[in-house]
């Protein structure tokens, strides 16, 4: 919460500003009391590395150098200046996100102080400026220092097993709790600015936000509600010009202009492949008495209806999201905070990730708990492709209070998040929390904890209050978008188990199940599962040195944060490929066992619809270049998941089942709306490249779909090695392909006379290029990338029919012939 007297307080800056600029700030360093350059925004962490006074943390195991800076206090100055004319007008301070803990002195005296990094705090300043030079300074206190002399409060010990630090204080911090340390984060607690903070100069009331909400949809009409949010109380009536709905005079209430308008025979917005995302374009020009503009903008909103239905059925407890009175099977994946450090984040890049899910065909994306919530250029992106977007609230993996202070500041929090989240069409559902009630009720807290009796009633008593009762009423206060208290609602371990409501699978990660049991354990709803990799050399490369390119380097061991990872890795990719002469390989083979692992539950999840009803997979990026779940590495190169998964994704696609290896079906699968015929073409090979049969059927397809393709033909050819070209057309006549290879595993090591690679032409300019692969036998998995830069394909990690093959693609960097590699086996 913020502690102030009489200052406002701002959900998001939306409105034309007369008088605008960004503060720049300087840091001083406790120790040589040197100022130290700090710029606009960034950390403390980020200004010190820039003047070299600490490393890149992504290089060998710099990150331990980082632990040091925990232990001041960080003050940054900043100074503007102000002319007579200025002080006749209103004079705001703008601060969109404080890291975390800090007191925020103007002139000299104590403004406000601050504790939450999720809030944008707003401060009419008006009447603590003067003419001339005026001061901000904002001291910084280290979330340990801040919360080591508080945590007594809460009455009880609160579990953070991710929390790496001696003192664990992740559960009492509203800060991003990756940032403490996770299986695939670095622990750096970043203290600074996300975001610049702005000094605004304005002459009338201004608009701070803006939202807009279904309230019904009814049969040939919705209602929808649209909100305006000013900075300053007033009486006087506001004219509200809107090119869709017409002028409006509208009193405030509570600093909120409302006004409720129906459309006629809607348009609604749809997912991804089920429909057009529609968004109605508005143009909205609010004036006040005297006719000043106050607020001009062009509006996007989408009017779509959401229902989550939880019922008893044959198989258990369902969790099914219905759109627009559609059951929508849900594909896509786990988003992650895409740095260590949340200013270096670019609007680019969110809107290159959500390019990047749509072209992979997600129509769904998971923004996980332990991060920050989602900017609007990533849920704009979302609402122009059709992503619907599940938002979890910020709270992952650990017990937190419930205390009337902790509640008050989540209660803020949340009315700010809420409302600018729940004004996206892509928006479609609330979930509190990741994993800690399963944590609770699964990962022996009560024991390695030493919680007493009255201790676990104290704990389960604050979870009721935050996210049974504060959280979703909160919810209830400003959407009628359903919300869920956690997930999973049901642990894995048990057959039973799987039969209800949301699952996070991962007994083949942390427990012992075989690779196939991705195929033979889904949930009702599989919000998370997954499969460590490495990512490509070319990552690497820059933070690790050659020497220490093995696994049991104490580089690679500090890089690698799960309990398990390079020895669970290994021994799957050693099993299904043997074990790799080089580390350069057992890269590439990492990827592969990662492909075939994820790979193998999403066709098992899309081909059990209508008892399963979503599959996101873990994770879809990176925080900084590790061996970690994704799928796609911190630089945005695709792993061979990302391919794997587009495959496999697709709205019509044929993909290999594996309940058993050695014994692969091999199913089409639809989930577009309208059916039509499809005919299938399948093409079987030995690994030599002799075709040995051709088979054809045609099949009507409806929603959703999946069928086993000649199953009796394909059963006959089982005993050994053999590949299977299909060929299919989707609704709109489209050829696609696809060559499968049916393995024995091992896999046996590739025999024959060498495929060769040309790169026929590279374009420097527009970062264009063509191969070749000229092949005489089958190639498996060939995968084209480069020492260095970037490489981008519409197929790659892909098996190769003898011939001549042509392949385009794109890359970034300044790479000659030489650079590029290629691997098969």
């Amino acid at each position: 919460m913020v502690k102030i007297a009489s200052l406002s307080f701002l959900f998001f800056l939306t409105n034309i500003v007369f008088g605008q600029m960004n503060l720049s700030w300087k840091v001083q360093h406790p120790v040589s009391k040197a100022w130290i350059p700090f710029g606009e925004k960034g950390s403390v962490q980020e200004a010190l590395m820039a003047v070299k006074e600490l490393p890149d943390p992504f290089v060998d195991v710099n990150e331990e150098k980082f632990g040091w800076v925990e232990n001041y206090q960080w003050i940054l100055e900043s100074e503007f200046s102000l002319s007579e004319e200025d002080l006749k007008q209103f004079v705001d301070l703008d601060f969109p996100s404080v890291d975390t803990y800090a007191s925020v002195f103007l002139n000299g005296k104590l403004m406000a102080e601050t504790d939450n990094a999720f809030v944008h705090y707003h401060f009419d300043v008006k009447d603590r400026v003067h003419t001339g030079v005026n001061r901000v300074r904002v001291i910084f206190t280290p979330p340990v220092m801040y919360q080591k002399p508080r945590m007594v409060k809460v009455g009880v010990t609160l579990p953070a097993p991710n929390d790496v630090g001696k003192i664990k204080v992740a559960p009492y911090c509203r800060k991003p709790q990756y940032q403490f340390g996770w299986d695939w984060s670095l622990r750096i607690l970043t203290m600074g600015f996300w975001e610049p903070v702005k000094l605004d100069i304005y002459g009338s009331n201004r608009a701070l936000a803006d939202y807009s909400r279904t309230l019904d949809v009814s049969a040939g009409a919705t209602t929808n509600e649209f909100s305006i949010v000013l900075a300053r109380e007033s009486r006087e009536l506001f004219t509200w010009e809107s090119t869709l709905f017409g002028i409006r005079t509208l009193k405030s209430e509570n600093k909120i202009l409302k006004r409720i308008e129906t459309i006629q025979n809607p348009i609604f917005w749809w997912p991804r492949g089920q429909g057009e995302a529609f968004l109605y374009c508005d143009h909205w020009i609010l004036k006040n008495e005297q006719g000043e503009v106050i607020l001009e903008k062009d509006v996007r909103f989408g009017v779509k209806k959401v229902e989550l239905i939880q019922e008893k059925d044959q198989w258990g407890t369902s969790f099914k999201l219905k759109v627009n009175n559609r059951i929508i099977f849900c594909k896509g994946a786990d988003y992650i905070p895409d740095d260590i450090f949340p200013s270096r984040i670019t609007d680019e890049k969110l809107k290159l990730a959500v390019k990047t899910m749509l072209k992979c065909n997600f129509n769904m994306v998971r923004i996980w708990g332990g991060g920050f919530y989602p900017r609007e250029s990533f849920l704009e992106a979302c609402d122009e492709g059709g992503l619907m977007v599940w938002q979890d609230f910020m709270f992952a993996c650990a017990m937190y209070p419930g205390t009337d202070e902790f509640l008050a500041n989540v209660k803020n929090e949340i009315s700010q998040q809420i409302p600018r989240l729940a004004s996206h069409a892509s928006l479609t559902l609330f979930n509190g929390n990741n994993e800690v009630d399963v944590a609770w009720k699964n990962w022996g807290f009560q024991t390695t904890y030493n919680l007493s009796k009255r201790d676990e009633k104290w704990i389960e008593s604050y979870y009721q209050k935050l996210f049974r009762e504060l959280i979703p009423q909160t919810v209830k206060q400003f959407t009628d978008l359903p919300y869920e208290h956690t997930s999973p609602l049901s642990n894995w371990g048990n057959d039973e188990f799987y039969n209800h409501g949301t699952q996070h699978y991962w007994g083949v990660w942390h427990g012992k199940d075989p690779i196939e049991d991705f195929g033979r354990k889904s949930g009702r709803f599989n919000a998370e599962y997954g499969f460590q990799s490495f990512p490509e050399l070319a990552t690497l490369a820059p933070y690790i040195k050659p020497a220490d390119w093995k696994l049991d380097s104490p580089v690679m061991k500090s890089r690698q944060k799960s309990y398990v990872g390079n020895s669970m890795i290994s021994r799957h990719s050693d099993l299904l490929y043997g074990k790799a002469d080089n580390f350069e390989r057992f890269v590439y083979l990492s990827q592969l066992t990662q492909a075939k692992a994820v790979g193998i539950a999403i066709v098992a999840h899309r081909t059990a619809f209508p008892r399963c009803t979503g599959t996101l997979y873990w994770q879809f990026n990176d925080c900084w270049p590790a061996p970690t779940w994704s799928s796609m590495d911190y630089f945005g190169r695709w792993k061979a998941l990302q391919y794997q998964a587009k495959n496999d994704f697709k709205d019509v696609t044929i993909a290999e089942k594996t309940d058993t290896i050695g014994k692969e079906k091999y199913m089409l699968i639809s989930d577009i709306p309208n059916g039509y015929l499809c005919e299938i073409e399948a093409t079987v090979y030995d690994l030599q490249g002799r075709i040995l049969d051709t088979l054809k059927c045609h099949q009507a397809l409806a929603y959703p779909h999946a069928t086993e393709l000649f199953s009796k033909e394909l059963q006959f050819y089982q005993g050994d090695d053999f590949a299977v070209c299909f060929k299919w057309n989707d609704e709109k006549g489209k050829i696609s392909e696809h060559l499968f290879v049916h393995q024995l595993f091992p896999a046996k090591p590739f025999i024959g006379v060498e495929p060769k690679v040309e790169i026929e032409s590279l374009d420097l300019k527009y970062g264009k290029g063509v191969f070749t692969v000229e092949n005489e036998t089958i190639l498996l998995d060939f995968w084209f990338t480069s020492k260095e830069g970037k490489v981008l394909m519409e197929q790659n990690f892909i098996h190769l029919l003898p011939g001549k093959h042509y392949f385009e693609f794109s890359f970034e960097g300044e790479l000659s012939p030489e650079d590029f590699i290629w691997y098969y086996h």
